[in-house]
């Protein structure tokens, strides 16, 4: 006896009703998959801007408490005050070596200048490299401000003659230092700043969408005073 074949296959309507569920698991899986990434993008971004404050205003800082301040000057001492870069740049009895603040007959001995300034090549940026220059000069006990008409000769992003070039910390928007009217204290503002996009060469980032030109970014401001212990009288 002959069994007539049975043959199945699916309709369109199933196909239909098949594709549609694996679009809607991708969407989801999408949707899961994108909170998370942007999730960990906005810690990270909020962390690094956090990092980078904390680490350039803990190195001013330290340097400055060893400073005289009669030596400090900014970019507001040289008229008219500069609106792109800017820095400040003190006296230092640190040898660059040691780390050590060196005397001698118990008298400091000024090894040289340290000037911190946002990086020039970034002017126009939001966010900037903060640099610092170690610029040495002759031993003498005698601190002695620096000739302002040649500071445009330092605030470079390259090395000149006889000077140590860093980059301390990035992201910077913002750095005001400025001695306190009261002529002993050194008060610090510092702003750092991060967009959460990022610009690629083949167009924005797929987690980018979802965030503005002034959305999605991470400000984060510092501020402190230091009085300079070793400030001559």
């Amino acid at each position: 006896m002959n069994k007539k074949a049975e043959h199945y296959g699916h309709t369109l309507m199933e196909l239909v009703m098949a594709i549609l569920i694996f679009s809607l698991f991708l969407i989801g899986t999408f949707a899961v998959f994108s909170y998370g990434l942007k999730s960990w993008k906005l810690v990270e971004t909020k962390s690094d801007v956090q990092n980078q404050a904390e680490v350039a205003m803990g190195r001013i800082l330290s340097e400055l408490v060893s400073t005289d301040i009669t030596t400090l000057l900014t970019d507001k001492d040289v008229p008219p005050s500069s609106p792109v870069i800017k820095w400040v740049i003190f006296e230092t009895a640190v040898n660059s070596a040691t780390g050590d603040v060196e005397k001698e007959n118990a008298s400091l001995i000024w090894k040289g200048y340290i000037l911190y300034y946002t990086s020039p090549s970034d002017a126009g940026k939001p966010d900037k490299k903060l640099l610092r220059k170690y610029i040495p000069h002759d031993d003498r006990t005698t601190p002695k401000q620096i000739d302002l008409t040649k500071m445009s000769f330092y605030l470079t992003d390259t090395f000149n003659t006889g000077e140590e070039l860093r980059t301390v910390a990035r992201n910077i928007y913002n750095l005001d230092i400025a001695v306190n009217p009261n002529k002993y204290i050194v008060d610090i503002s510092l702003v750092t700043l991060k967009k959460f996009y990022e610009k690629t060469p083949g167009g924005r980032l797929a987690y980018d969408k979802d965030f503005s030109e002034n959305a999605g970014q991470e400000s984060v401001t510092l501020n402190a005073s230091v009085m300079p212990r070793n400030s001559q009288d």
